[in-house]
């Protein structure tokens, strides 16, 4: 009897498994839908010239820098990233609203080797000034509209699934070995007996 309901309790723990891996699944498609949906709106007030969507993409690191610098998240975060973003640097939200920090976001000010942790590596490898445009369009959105910090539902949603599956891919791989370990073995008589599938 206890090895039945432990059997069936293993079947409702893969069902809810899966159902968390479902969700996580779907979630980042209606939250995409609902940022292309509210992109127009959001716009609609920038200054900018850049495209806010392509410097995300850039601090992020979903797109690369041309002459193959880090991406920004590397060290910053800036408005409501969905995981937020590195430590190392400042939090760049509200950056470009700030008057005595906007000028820093220049290519002049950050590809210049005498900033300590930047320098050395951009001085190398150069954001462009359009690169930098699509930056500092994303930036001023961030100021305007992406104060609510990082989504850690989100972060905490994806880190849930994770867990479960690496939990059911570790239940088939064992699952196996142990039914291919007690097949013909006594053990595996006393389980057909007496453990539901012969024994009455």
């Amino acid at each position: 009897m206890v090895l039945m309901s432990c059997r069936k309790l293993a079947r409702k723990g893969w069902q809810l498994g899966l159902l968390v891996l479902l969700a996580v699944m779907v979630f980042p498609v209606y939250e995409a839908d609902a940022k292309t949906a509210n992109a127009a709106t959001m716009d609609a007030g920038l200054t900018e010239p850049g495209d806010p969507d392509m410097g995300k993409q850039l601090f992020t690191g979903q797109i690369g820098f041309e002459n193959g610098g880090p991406p920004c998240v590397s060290c910053h975060t800036a408005g409501n990233l969905s995981l937020g973003g590195g430590t190392l640097g400042p939090d760049l939200t509200n950056t470009y609203a700030d008057p005595s920090k906007n000028p820093l976001l220049s290519t002049v000010w950050v590809n210049i080797p005498d900033i300590p942790v930047m320098g050395p590596i951009f001085s190398q490898r150069n954001i462009s000034e359009e690169e930098m445009t699509h930056l500092r369009a994303f930036l001023e959105r961030s100021s305007v509209h992406g104060g609510a910090g990082p989504k850690t539902g989100v972060f905490a949603i994806i880190g849930i699934g994770g867990f479960v599956g690496i939990l059911i891919v570790f239940n088939i791989i064992w699952a196996g070995r142990y039914r291919n370990r007690v097949k013909g073995t006594a053990h595996d008589a006393l389980w057909r007996n007496y453990g539901g599938k012969g024994g009455r």
